[in-house]
């Protein structure tokens, strides 16, 4: 027969009562993390402007690199991913169309790629998509009824 040592109980201490077992203490902390990152997050998630539906061809697009010269706010982020056969144009007309919905003046791209770009890629089997991704944005100055 194979000697075991014995084992010692881990105690971990909280502010209320003592952990006797320390996958609590990890969910705990784990619970507490997500909850910080949801929050800090929520003020990014958009502007909180409600304005009123556009029509596509009216919204601004500015390509990767190239900026706005008037004030803008960001309304949200917007992705959109299609096939990769799918060209560029129908890619970016697609999150216009997204943008225009919300009511937004103009669409600043980040990004249009590759699922695989910048990567190296072991699954052959994943579909290869374009991903664009963007921010609707509004220029203060064009809506006085925002303005207080």
């Amino acid at each position: 027969m194979a000697w075991n040592p014995p084992r010692k109980k881990l105690r971990f201490m909280t502010v209320n009562k003592p952990i006797s077992n320390p996958r609590e203490c990890e969910m705990k902390y784990l619970t507490a993390l997500c909850m910080a990152v949801v929050i800090m997050g929520l003020p990014g998630c958009g502007s909180g402007v409600s304005l009123p539906p556009v029509s596509p061809d009216d919204v601004e697009v500015f390509m990767v690199g190239s900026f706005p010269t008037e004030s803008y706010k960001v309304m949200a982020q917007l992705t959109e991913s299609m096939s990769l056969s799918t060209p560029d144009q129908e890619v970016i007309e697609a999150v216009k169309v997204r943008a225009a919905e919300m009511g937004a003046d103009a669409l600043i791209i980040d990004s249009l790629r590759r699922t695989t770009e910048g990567g190296i890629e072991t699954d052959l089997r994943q579909e290869i998509l374009k991903i664009i991704e963007a921010r609707a944005i509004y220029f203060p100055a064009r809506h006085p009824e925002l303005q207080q």
